[in-house]
């Protein structure tokens, strides 16, 4: 896959994330299910499904064999650990702007999403840098082909009548 599709898909799924909480954030007293809701739920769906796949991909496959399901574990751990922490930021932003009524303390929580989602997009293309995928030896696959040459170098030179 070339690198320009990666970071197509990654745009879309950050953009895909900037839509969802958009959406919720200007939702109208009485919203239409098919104009807000469901396009707000498919957003958000395709933003954590593209990126997730897309950082699998390019974190397990730098890996040793040995080590991919570490790096699988860890991309886990920090995506639940963020997960955890933002919504405690959500909560701590509804709960002190509760005098505003339900609504709106729900809008400002939105809004915090809309600036960690575009500050997500934004960090996305500046510090992440992503290579050409390409199909490539494993690390054990080089490792091996290394030592069978580095052994038939050796057998050629203790062959060879000196």
């Amino acid at each position: 896959m070339s690198k320009l599709l990666f970071i197509r898909l990654l745009l879309i799924s950050g953009t895909s994330y900037v839509i969802s909480v958009l959406l919720f954030a200007i939702l109208p007293d009485n919203p239409n299910y098919w104009r807000y809701i469901f396009p707000a739920m498919i957003c958000a769906t395709l933003g954590i499904d593209v990126t997730y796949n897309v950082s699998n991909i390019f974190i397990t496959t730098s890996m040793p064999k040995a080590r991919q399901g570490l790096a699988g574990a860890f991309i886990n751990s920090i995506l639940f650990v963020g997960i955890s922490v933002f919504l405690g930021f959500a909560d701590l932003a509804v709960t002190q702007t509760a005098d505003r009524g339900k609504k709106e303390s729900y809008k400002v929580a939105f809004q915090m999403s809309i600036a960690l989602a575009g500050a997500g997009l934004l960090i996305m293309f500046v510090g992440v840098k992503i290579g050409k995928a390409k199909s490539d030896l494993t690390i054990e696959e080089k490792e091996e082909l290394e030592r069978e040459l580095t052994r038939r170098r050796t057998t050629e030179a203790m062959s060879e009548p000196q």
